[in-house]
């Protein structure tokens, strides 16, 4: 019985982090078309919400593979409230972002809060699976995670900066016009980023209701050595929250990805779609863990830089670089204490 109420814990807190992760992420999404003017506030929304929840429903389970493998905690009572923690933590930080309107990795936020919590139950790193990095080829476990989230945005910005220049230079004896065919090519790169992204970033949280599945004794123990690793069911409800997440959009991390770092026209909102949805659909297909706003947020950076360097508004990507640092400490400080202060109470 106490199981089953711990698990039914564990998958409330995964719904409100997707929740959570659709107002956070699902923004930095939708920012560019939308700031600049090539699709509309509310048909942006719509689009973004529609693409993320099919992502979750046909994304495969690659990335879910990938956040299992980063710890072998024993699949037994206790893991329960380790994973409860974890979510309960990244959610506290998802919302602590929001209020200060800065685009945060949900991505570093979970790792961070699983990292912490398992601490906090064990006083040792005992039970992460650190791996290695393999010469960046094939990581595997925390290494696996580590490399992906912050190779992302490096790769990110590469492909803003470049994929400019490049369209700039096929576009050079264009006219004005062309500028209408760009507006409309975001139609569809729009969607696929949101593809992308939902595909991504609700399979971390799949990964985590399977282990809670495992821990509980309603799944199996290694869920991802067979071919059927994600229910049907955890996927619907896992995108709709996610769907749902996103219809509530923060209008302050929009602005601050859209119009924030620099002035976006049709060319721009295009290249920085197409480029992070190249990045964020790669990061899918191989079971890398990426972040979209950091991927979002680092291809806009390249795009201005190469628009114009002094067009870009450093400071506030000195705010956005300071959150996704402070994001993994953070998360796990909180998981520790929430850990610490549930547990004390649990025990008087």
């Amino acid at each position: 019985m106490t199981i089953s109420i711990y698990f039914v814990a564990v998958l409330l807190l995964g719904c409100l982090f997707s929740f959570t992760n659709g107002f956070q992420d699902g923004s930095s999404v939708a920012a560019s078309p939308i700031a600049s003017r090539s699709i509309g506030l509310w048909q942006g929304v719509l689009l973004t919400a529609v693409f993320e929840f099919l992502g979750a429903l046909f994304g495969g389970s690659q990335v879910a593979s990938a956040i299992s493998g980063i710890t072998n905690y024993p699949r037994s009572e206790p893991f329960l409230c380790v994973l409860a923690c974890a979510l309960l933590a990244a959610v506290l930080w998802n919302y602590l972002t929001r209020l200060l309107k800065v685009p945060s990795s949900s991505t570093h936020a979970l790792v961070g809060g699983l990292i912490g919590a398992i601490f906090a139950s064990t006083g040792t790193f005992e039970y992460i699976v650190w791996g290695n990095f393999n010469g960046l080829i094939h990581p595997t476990g925390v290494c696996k995670v580590i490399a992906t989230l912050f190779l992302s945005p490096l790769i990110g910005f590469v492909a803003g900066y470049f994929t400019l220049h490049l369209l700039q230079f096929l576009l050079s004896r264009a006219t004005t016009k062309v500028n209408n065919g760009l507006k409309r090519s975001q139609w569809f790169v729009l969607p696929a980023l949101a593809f992308g992204h939902g595909a991504n970033d609700t399979e971390k949280v799949m990964g985590v209701v399977v282990m809670a599945m495992s821990a509980g004794g309603l799944g199996h123990q290694d869920p991802f050595s067979s071919s059927d690793t994600i229910p049907l069911w955890v996927r619907l409800t896992i995108g709709l929250c996610m769907a749902l997440g996103v219809l509530c959009m923060a209008p302050g991390i929009l602005k601050r990805v859209g119009f924030g770092i620099f002035k976006q026209r049709a060319v721009h909102g295009f290249v920085t779609e197409f480029a992070s949805a190249v990045v964020v659909l790669t990061g899918s297909i191989t079971g890398g863990p990426v972040s979209a706003s950091q991927v979002i947020a680092s291809t806009v950076m390249g795009v201005g830089y190469a628009n114009r360097r002094k067009g870009v508004h450093w400071l506030v990507a000195r705010e956005m670089a300071w959150a996704w640092l402070l994001t993994i400490p953070c998360s796990a400080a909180f998981a520790y204490c929430l850990f610490r202060l549930i547990f004390s109470v649990l025990k008087t």
